[in-house]
């Protein structure tokens, strides 16, 4: 029998797609900072096809977590402008420098990091959108979560987040972001940084 056609939904175009399976479409980006990206919106930069650098530190206070918005956790998923939430200072965010040419998005994002605390937990929650300054609107397009349990939370390893799978066209002159914070209140239970202490509400 004939192979089923797979159609996806483009998140930027509102509209079914055929499942292309392309190469085209995997781009690797990295973070940059100087330490700064959780202060000054402007600081943390996303890159195509270079190296990353630098390091950043995010304090998550567990009495003030990040909220949840849109997604496939969130109490009001699907899309969102995440723009305002995007400026709390427990927040990191990296922006692209303007989009050169169209970039076709399609796949399961997957962010590669070295993370520790100074708990025995953590939690990473990420979020990808495509900013456009001269809206001052940042649309998100996927999340993602890990948790981390454990004395193994205090040491610097690798990690890796993976996000939802998204398919979307990215235009010219708009800029990809990545968001990074500790929590998202109430879609993912408080990490107390304790394993002993059941993850929930603040």
């Amino acid at each position: 029998g004939r192979k089923p056609r797979q159609v996806l939904w483009n998140l930027t175009k509102s509209a079914w797609e055929e499942n292309t399976n392309s190469k085209n479409s995997i781009n690797h980006w990295s973070l940059s900072s100087n330490g700064s990206a959780c202060l000054n919106s402007s600081e943390g930069i996303l890159k195509l096809n270079k190296n990353g650098n630098g390091s950043i530190n995010i304090v998550h206070d567990p009495w003030r977590p990040v909220p949840a918005i849109g997604g496939h956790l969130s109490p009001n998923p699907g899309e969102v402008d995440r723009n305002e939430l995007d400026m709390r200072s427990d927040i990191a965010i990296f922006n692209s420098s303007k989009i050169d040419e169209d970039l076709h998005l399609e796949g399961t994002p997957i962010l590669a990091l070295t993370a520790n605390a100074d708990k025995e937990g953590f939690d990473l929650c990420i979020a990808i959108s495509i900013f456009e300054p001269h809206l001052n609107k940042a649309t998100q397009i996927s999340t993602g979560f890990l948790r981390v349990l454990g004395k193994e939370a205090k040491e610097p390893l690798k990690r890796q987040v993976i996000c939802q799978p998204m398919l979307a066209d990215l235009y010219k002159n708009q800029r990809l972001r990545v968001s990074i914070a500790g929590s998202a209140w109430p879609a993912i239970g408080i990490n107390p940084g304790d394993p002993k202490i059941p993850c929930g509400h603040s």
